[in-house]
């Protein structure tokens, strides 16, 4: 299997080019209605249409949604005996049915979303093929699992009054269901695709001209010439090249594709085994989507269901994911003292300065979506938009970066086609949270979780976990976050947790289901692109990236690690947390300061977590527990080496 057929599975089967071809006037229209598309949402996102006096609002969200559907059931076969060389007459019918119900809404978008009456007819039949076409555009491109998962919440808002216990509700008839579903604002075509169409898009195409305008070879040379003649250097570079590209990609399996192939050939050269070399790209991977200041889609989701600017989301994510990327980086220092593994040849070094020369510029945009998000607090779309106009303006500082009409309308086509592989898991997420809207599954699911924990907050962490994982086995880390946020959000809230730290919790944990057995989508594409054993591949990646597993307990009891508190609490926090993850790696990896034994590794393990764990008095602890492992390995390597003389005197 070819590293990119694994983007059928994962949501990216589009922009991967894993799709039908076409030739003649559909080839055509295939070509144009990508670009047609990334040109309207960015001419949306820059107001341009308010400028003329047409105010779209929600209308928006459908258009661009009949877009995604066209797009997919034209490109997407249904399954593998599906022809790929022709429109099979199916295929036809369903891209034209999508479009049509889709299209009602943009049309009618103000009659439909103030209608309360008896639906029509024709809403019944419109809404039913919305329903239909969704789940079934989601089943091609984000799994049978999501397109299932949709289709129980919509069997229980129809027959809610069978079921047992709390969750019981009445049943609702097909004409209330669909007045719901279909023509409320707060429904399918609300909020989530709302960040779909407007926030997710603008950043799937920045993702797409990072790509095309060769600014993703430069931080890649910019990570080789920094890190990469250090010990262990090409797995460095790979924790620096792909938490940048994962930071705007959103897509840790997308990442992975990309960066993987040149980063683990890189670290296989040097003498890293295959499934380490491929834990290493899963986990720095999948961690872009946990970095500021562009972090996975679900964190752009968070902000809305909090009402807080992305921003404070954003920085109060800072610390936790910094402490993902400090044990990673040492764990691979580590595990290079410990098996003598050298850098890069200086010949296959860059120079710094030379590469920082030659791409400098590439920096501009990323300073420019700072400054606006940051700064000036405009808001996440259209800074996206400043950055990457600035970034196609910056190109031509030089001549051999500029981009040509076909590099620029390559990038509008493949962000088009990227972002419509997600539309159909955001019209999955909008029946979900139309089924809870309608039936208040939220508060009663809530109710049950509480008193089946308990009321022991641990236990309801562990649960909540241990649900992020199973549920994110194939499915999006946005379609985990959303349902949980539903569901198991407010239960943690009511026990007291802050709610940002709540929400925090669940999507780390809805990301680390990427990297963790047994169904862990990043791992196996690194493990496909590194010739590894799968399993071995996946349990690296999720040791590797072990800090994403215990940060998440750890700022709920504390919210210090989110940097809320004083500044001294913070810094505190902050400083012994780091000294905490270095800890952390050295008893993973079995190695700090020199090889350590199973005795000190537990003693690094205690003092590590007490460390990162806010307190003074948690602090005290792991350091003394730390410094003993220190002096003991120092003794030990000490003793050795004298021991070492000896012989060889005597020899």
């Amino acid at each position: 299997m070819e590293a990119t057929e694994l983007l059928d599975r994962t949501g990216e089967a589009l922009a991967a080019g894993r799709s039908r071809r076409y030739s003649g006037f559909m080839g055509k229209f295939i070509s144009a209605l990508p670009l047609i598309t990334s040109s309207y949402i960015l001419l949306y996102v820059g107001d341009f249409f308010d400028y003329l006096g047409l105010h779209l609002y929600g209308a928006h969200r459908a258009l661009v949604y009949a877009f995604a559907l066209i797009l997919v059931f034209l490109l997407v076969p249904a399954g593998k005996k599906a022809p790929l060389d022709r429109l099979p007459w199916y295929d036809a019918l369903l891209a034209a049915a999508g479009a049509i119900s889709s299209l009602y809404i943009f049309f009618n978008w103000e009659q439909v979303t103030l209608f309360y009456g008896q639906p029509t007819l024709l809403i019944l039949v419109l809404g039913g093929i919305t329903l239909l076409t969704t789940l079934e555009a989601a089943r091609r491109t984000v799994g049978s699992a999501v397109a299932i998962l949709g289709a129980i919440f919509i069997f229980y808002v129809l027959f809610g009054n069978y079921f047992p216990g709390f969750l019981f509700t009445r049943g609702y008839s097909y004409a209330r269901m669909i007045g719901h579903f279909y023509t409320s604002d707060g429904a399918l075509f609300g909020l989530a695709l709302e960040i779909f169409t407007v926030i997710v898009a603008t950043y799937v195409i920045f993702g797409q001209f990072i790509q095309v305008s060769g600014a993703g070879d430069f931080f890649l040379k910019l990570g080789i010439s920094l890190v990469g003649g250090y010990r262990g250097g090409p797995a460095k570079v790979c924790v620096f090249a792909s938490s940048l590209f994962g930071t705007v990609s959103g897509s840790a399996v997308a990442n992975v594709v990309v960066d993987g192939p040149i980063t683990i050939n890189m670290m296989k050269r040097l003498g890293y085994r295959a499934a380490f070399a491929g834990g290493v790209e899963a986990a720095a991977s999948n961690g872009g989507q946990i970095m500021p200041p562009v972090m996975g889609a679900a964190a752009f989701l968070m902000a809305e269901i909090l009402g807080m600017p992305y921003w404070s989301v954003a920085v109060a994510a800072f610390l936790p994911a910094l402490l993902y990327y400090v044990a990673l980086y040492f764990m691979l220092d580590f595990e290079a003292a410990k098996t003598g593994l050298s850098g890069l040849d200086k010949e296959e070094i860059p120079p710094f300065f030379e590469i920082l020369k030659e791409g400098w510029f590439f920096l501009i945009p990323i300073v420019v979506l700072l400054f606006f998000i940051g700064y000036l607090g405009y808001n996440v779309a259209k800074s996206g938009l400043y950055a990457t106009l600035s970034l196609v303006a910056v190109c031509y500082l030089r001549k051999e970066t500029r981009l040509s009409l076909s590099k620029i309308k390559s990038g509008l086509e493949q962000g088009a086609l990227a972002f419509a592989d997600l539309g159909p898991a955001a019209g999955v997420i909008g029946i979900i949270m139309s089924a809870v809207s309608l039936t208040g599954l939220g508060m009663t699911l809530s109710s049950g979780l509480i008193e089946a924990s308990g009321g022991h907050l641990w236990l309801l962490l562990v649960l909540t976990a241990i649900a992020s994982i199973i549920m994110g086995m194939g499915a999006s880390t946005l379609l985990v976050y959303i349902v949980l946020a539903m569901f198991v959000a407010p239960a943690v809230i009511k026990m007291g947790v802050e709610p940002l730290a709540a929400h925090l919790f669940i999507f780390y944990f809805g990301c680390m289901s990427l990297v963790t057995p047994p169904v862990a989508l990043a791992a196996y594409a690194a493990a496909v692109i590194a010739k590894a054993d799968y399993w071995q591949t996946g349990w690296e990646a999720s040791r590797l990236g072990i800090v994403g597993y215990i940060a998440p307990f750890i700022f709920v009891y504390q919210p210090a690690l989110l940097l809320h508190g004083s500044t001294g609490e913070v810094l505190l926090a902050a400083t012994t947390a780091v000294i905490g993850t270095i800890a952390l790696a050295g008893a993973m990896s079995g190695y700090f300061f020199g090889s350590v034994s199973w005795w000190q590794r537990i003693l690094l393990g205690v003092g590590s977590v007490t460390l990162i764990y806010p307190g003074w008095k948690t602090d005290l602890i792991g350091l003394a527990l730390v410094l003993v492992v220190v002096a003991g390995a120092k003794l030990a390597n000490m003793f050795g080496r004298r021991t070492e003389v000896a012989q060889r005197d005597v020899g």
